[in-house]
């Protein structure tokens, strides 16, 4: 996606797509992302400031009014790896409100 210049903006576990390929030997999963109705080209500037997404995924910049952005969607990955890592989902001990906005 960022290497044709797009950003997703809502990039979470949930929008990751896994097709396993079986061939004789082997199987050989691919790993897609899907769900982008939200991305848009990285130099958009008539982007609004609406918020998108799935609140623990968000990079805090964006709760602050910066736009999304291909750094945005790399704090999104870096939280996907954090829940492939635990095995548990960010934040998964606060609230999905305010009050989560407040801790991110």
């Amino acid at each position: 996606i960022h290497e044709k210049d797009f950003i997703h903006r809502d990039f979470h576990s949930g929008n990751i797509l896994v097709e396993i390929i079986e061939y004789e030997l082997c199987n050989i999963d691919q790993y897609l992302i899907g769900d982008l109705g939200l991305s848009q080209p990285a130099n958009n500037t008539l982007s609004s400031n609406e918020i998108y997404g799935v609140i623990p995924y968000i990079a805090p910049e964006i709760f602050k009014g910066v736009a999304f952005s291909k750094s945005s969607d790399i704090y999104s990955m870096g939280m996907i790896m954090w829940e492939l890592t635990t095995g548990c989902k960010p934040f998964v001990n606060v609230g999905h409100d305010i009050n989560l906005i407040y801790e991110i």
